[in-house]
């Protein structure tokens, strides 16, 4: 099943809907028929679920009861999350063509990351389909894209084994990660040149973990004005989904609805010839096999 945020009249509300995404339920009627209070937004759903709620949701929601909406193309689409937990937390280098691509760029001979490489994406807001996102072109004119599987945590986690790391994943989103090359470059650091307001985008829907077969293994691309810049599968990340989460939780406690980017890979602009950035205009195209595909587009 898949879950996502809409907005009704300026309010958010919570819908579900099967794995075809033809039978969608608003998710506060369903718990109301459960006998369980409104969810305050995604967050506060994904905190409070467990598997007997989801399993209650799955059956109602593959019965013959009436769907709520059926005419998806009239709602209103937000981020899945649009006000994140937390910082997220993103994967540097995690797919080796990409690791050669940035070897090229900097004309440098690094070799393949022994360890995983994390960085923080400060973000108060995601932006979300459709949604314009600034190039910032007073500021730079070096902003590129990145295509990336979110895995968004469904409990608390501290040392976990790899082999029990499904269980605490939610599922999985599609986003984008925005990056300032030149200030990433001038800075030595990459925090300020992945946070820009607006810089993290993820799609609408959250493809809960029952309908992803695990580990997983999904197409992933990336067009521009309809010209594909990125593809490959998730099975190629340099570290695995267990990997990650088994090695965060060693020291540090993941809580529900925090999210993982899980790295992108090679065809970014930095690393085609000649580099080529984002422009007020472009229409970016991001997608995940068995999740979603949803535009943005730039602006000044």
């Amino acid at each position: 099943m898949y879950f996502a945020t809409i907005f009704e009249q300026d309010e958010e509300k919570l819908i579900v809907a099967d794995k075809t995404k033809t039978k969608i339920f608003y998710l506060d009627k369903l718990c109301a028929d459960f006998g369980i209070q409104p969810f305050f937004d995604m967050v506060d759903f994904i905190n409070e679920q467990d598997d007997e709620l989801i399993k209650k949701i799955s059956d109602e929601i593959n019965s013959d009861r009436k769907p709520d909406i059926t005419d998806i193309s009239q709602l209103n689409f937000a981020a899945a999350i649009p006000y994140p937990l937390r910082n997220v937390i993103c994967l540097g280098k995690n797919y080796k063509d990409h690791v050669a691509e940035v070897n090229a760029a900097f004309g440098s001979n690094k070799p393949d990351p022994k360890a995983p490489i994390y960085f923080s994406k400060a973000a108060m807001y995601a932006s979300g389909p459709n949604d314009e996102i600034s190039v910032y072109s007073e500021v730079t004119s070096q902003v590129d894209y990145e295509v990336e599987l979110i895995a968004i945590i469904g409990k608390p986690a501290l040392n976990v084994a790899k082999d029990e790391a499904e269980d605490y994943i939610f599922g999985y989103a599609v986003g984008h990660d925005f990056s300032v090359r030149d200030i990433q470059s001038e800075r030595k650091q990459w925090l300020f040149g992945k946070s820009f307001d607006g810089h993290f985008a993820m799609g609408a829907w959250i493809a809960h973990k029952s309908i992803i077969p695990f580990p997983v293994e999904l197409e992933i691309s990336l067009k521009v004005n309809g010209e594909i810049r990125q593809q490959s599968n998730t099975k190629n990340m340099i570290f695995d989904i267990p990997t990650t989460i088994s090695d965060l939780t060693r020291g540090m406690t993941l809580y529900p609805a925090d999210m993982i980017m899980t790295g992108t890979p090679s065809g970014v602009g930095m690393g085609r010839n000649p580099q080529e950035f984002l422009k007020p205009g472009d229409v970016l195209t991001a997608s995940i096999e068995g999740i979603e595909t949803f535009d943005v587009t730039m602006c000044d």
